[in-house]
């Protein structure tokens, strides 16, 4: 399994990051790696078979919620 990470930023195109593979590592991105022009944060989860096994759009209303959730279970649809 692997995370995605959509980053939509004010007046700017999206960023993509790829190939993150534990949840520790996407709410490590979360909690430190975003800078200040961001909106909000579209987050996938993949299997290895390459179909989506949840999502979870973040905003800054709801960051805490899941950049401190312990499971991806916790928060991911």
């Amino acid at each position: 399994m692997t995370y995605s990470l959509v980053i939509n930023k004010h007046h700017s195109d999206p960023t993509y990051v790829n190939g993150l593979n534990t949840w520790a590592q996407v709410t490590h991105y979360l909690r430190n790696k975003l800078d200040q022009w961001t909106t909000s944060v579209h987050i996938y989860k993949w299997s290895s078979n390459s179909r989506c096994l949840g999502e979870r759009n973040v905003t800054m209303g709801n960051l805490c919620e899941v950049a401190f959730a312990l499971r991806d279970k916790q928060v991911l649809l």
